[in-house]
């Protein structure tokens, strides 16, 4: 190597480096970019959720014939929602720990809601940080299924 080479060594050298740090910043930023692209969807995964959940309720315990029976008829609707067929210990627990909720949702649909009642958006949130304290996972995580691709056939 000449004297004259080693200012272009190191010109190709430090463009070498800026190349990589550019590189490497562009890969943490996609790294950061994807994490809070999957937060957010899980967020409104869980908001539609969440909003099903109670428009079910609402459904169901409007539609109840009998007012004593629509707390039983919306835990009803939302098993039959998870695809609970069969209602086991863990199922009823569950259902025993959303009736809170259920019931202060059909206070608050009927004349005579109390004001000095639990609302139903604080017993849902007090059923969802159980939920996952108890358990270890979002309550609403049982509303994912999964579809296996089926082929298509053409007769």
């Amino acid at each position: 190597m000449t004297d004259s080479e080693a200012p272009a060594l190191d010109l190709i050298a430090g463009f070498e480096h800026a190349a990589e740090a550019a590189g490497e910043a562009e890969d943490a930023y996609r790294k950061e970019a994807a994490a809070r692209i999957a937060a957010l969807a899980l967020e409104r995964a869980t908001a539609f959720r969440r909003l099903n959940l109670v428009r079910g309720a609402v459904r169901a315990i409007s539609e109840a014939d009998e007012p004593e029976k629509a707390v039983a008829r919306a835990r009803f609707v939302i098993a039959q929602t998870l695809g609970w067929e069969e209602i086991g210990p863990r199922q009823e627990l569950v259902l025993d720990r959303l009736t809170p909720f259920l019931e202060a949702l059909r206070t608050e649909l009927s004349t005579e809601a109390a004001s000095t009642t639990e609302s139903a958006a604080e017993a849902l949130r007090g059923f969802e940080d159980w939920y996952r304290a108890e358990i270890g996972s979002d309550f609403y995580a049982l509303f994912e299924r999964y579809m296996p691709e089926t082929p298509r056939v053409d007769f």
